[in-house]
């Protein structure tokens, strides 16, 4: 009867004893998955924010190139008048088409009233056709600066 006693009390230690062992290697381990994921969370959150940063950095770039660039062309008044010279001439010299007024003389307002004519067909006889394609795409900037220029032929 002694060892039917020591054999259940060795069998209820190591039964205690394992159990407990499993215990503390869940106590381990759980805390180990928690700074994992943290960890995983807050790598992705910085990768996150490099790659928004890095997308203000390229819009920030490329705008004002292409701004400038545009506005420069768009202002050049010898620039715009070069679709006008084929048919009023480099000095705005020529009837266009011979149907035209010669251009060379007009002041800065009558030009300026003459293209948003032609642009809204308002303006122009047998020409407004012919004309309201080349203007209706002019911004009123460029208008004014191609009026500066013809005026000045």
């Amino acid at each position: 009867m002694k060892k039917g006693i020591a054999i259940v009390a060795t069998s209820l230690l190591l039964f205690v004893g394992c159990t407990e062992e499993k215990k503390e290697t869940q106590e381990q381990t759980a805390p180990k998955q928690e700074v994992t994921q943290n960890v995983e969370e807050k790598a992705k959150e910085v990768t996150t924010e490099v790659k928004v940063e890095e997308k203000k950095v390229e819009v920030k770039i490329e705008e004002p190139k292409q701004v400038t660039e545009n506005v420069l062309i768009e202002l050049n008044g010898e620039a715009l008048f070069k679709t006008c010279a084929s048919c009023h001439g480099l000095k705005g010299e020529k009837e266009a088409l011979g149907k035209s007024q010669v251009i060379t003389g007009w002041d800065k307002n009558r030009v300026i009233k003459a293209l948003n004519g032609y642009k809204d067909g308002s303006y122009g006889g047998v020409m407004k056709n012919l004309m309201k394609p080349h203007v209706e795409t002019k911004t009123p900037e460029q208008i004014e600066v191609l009026a500066d220029y013809i005026s000045k032929l």
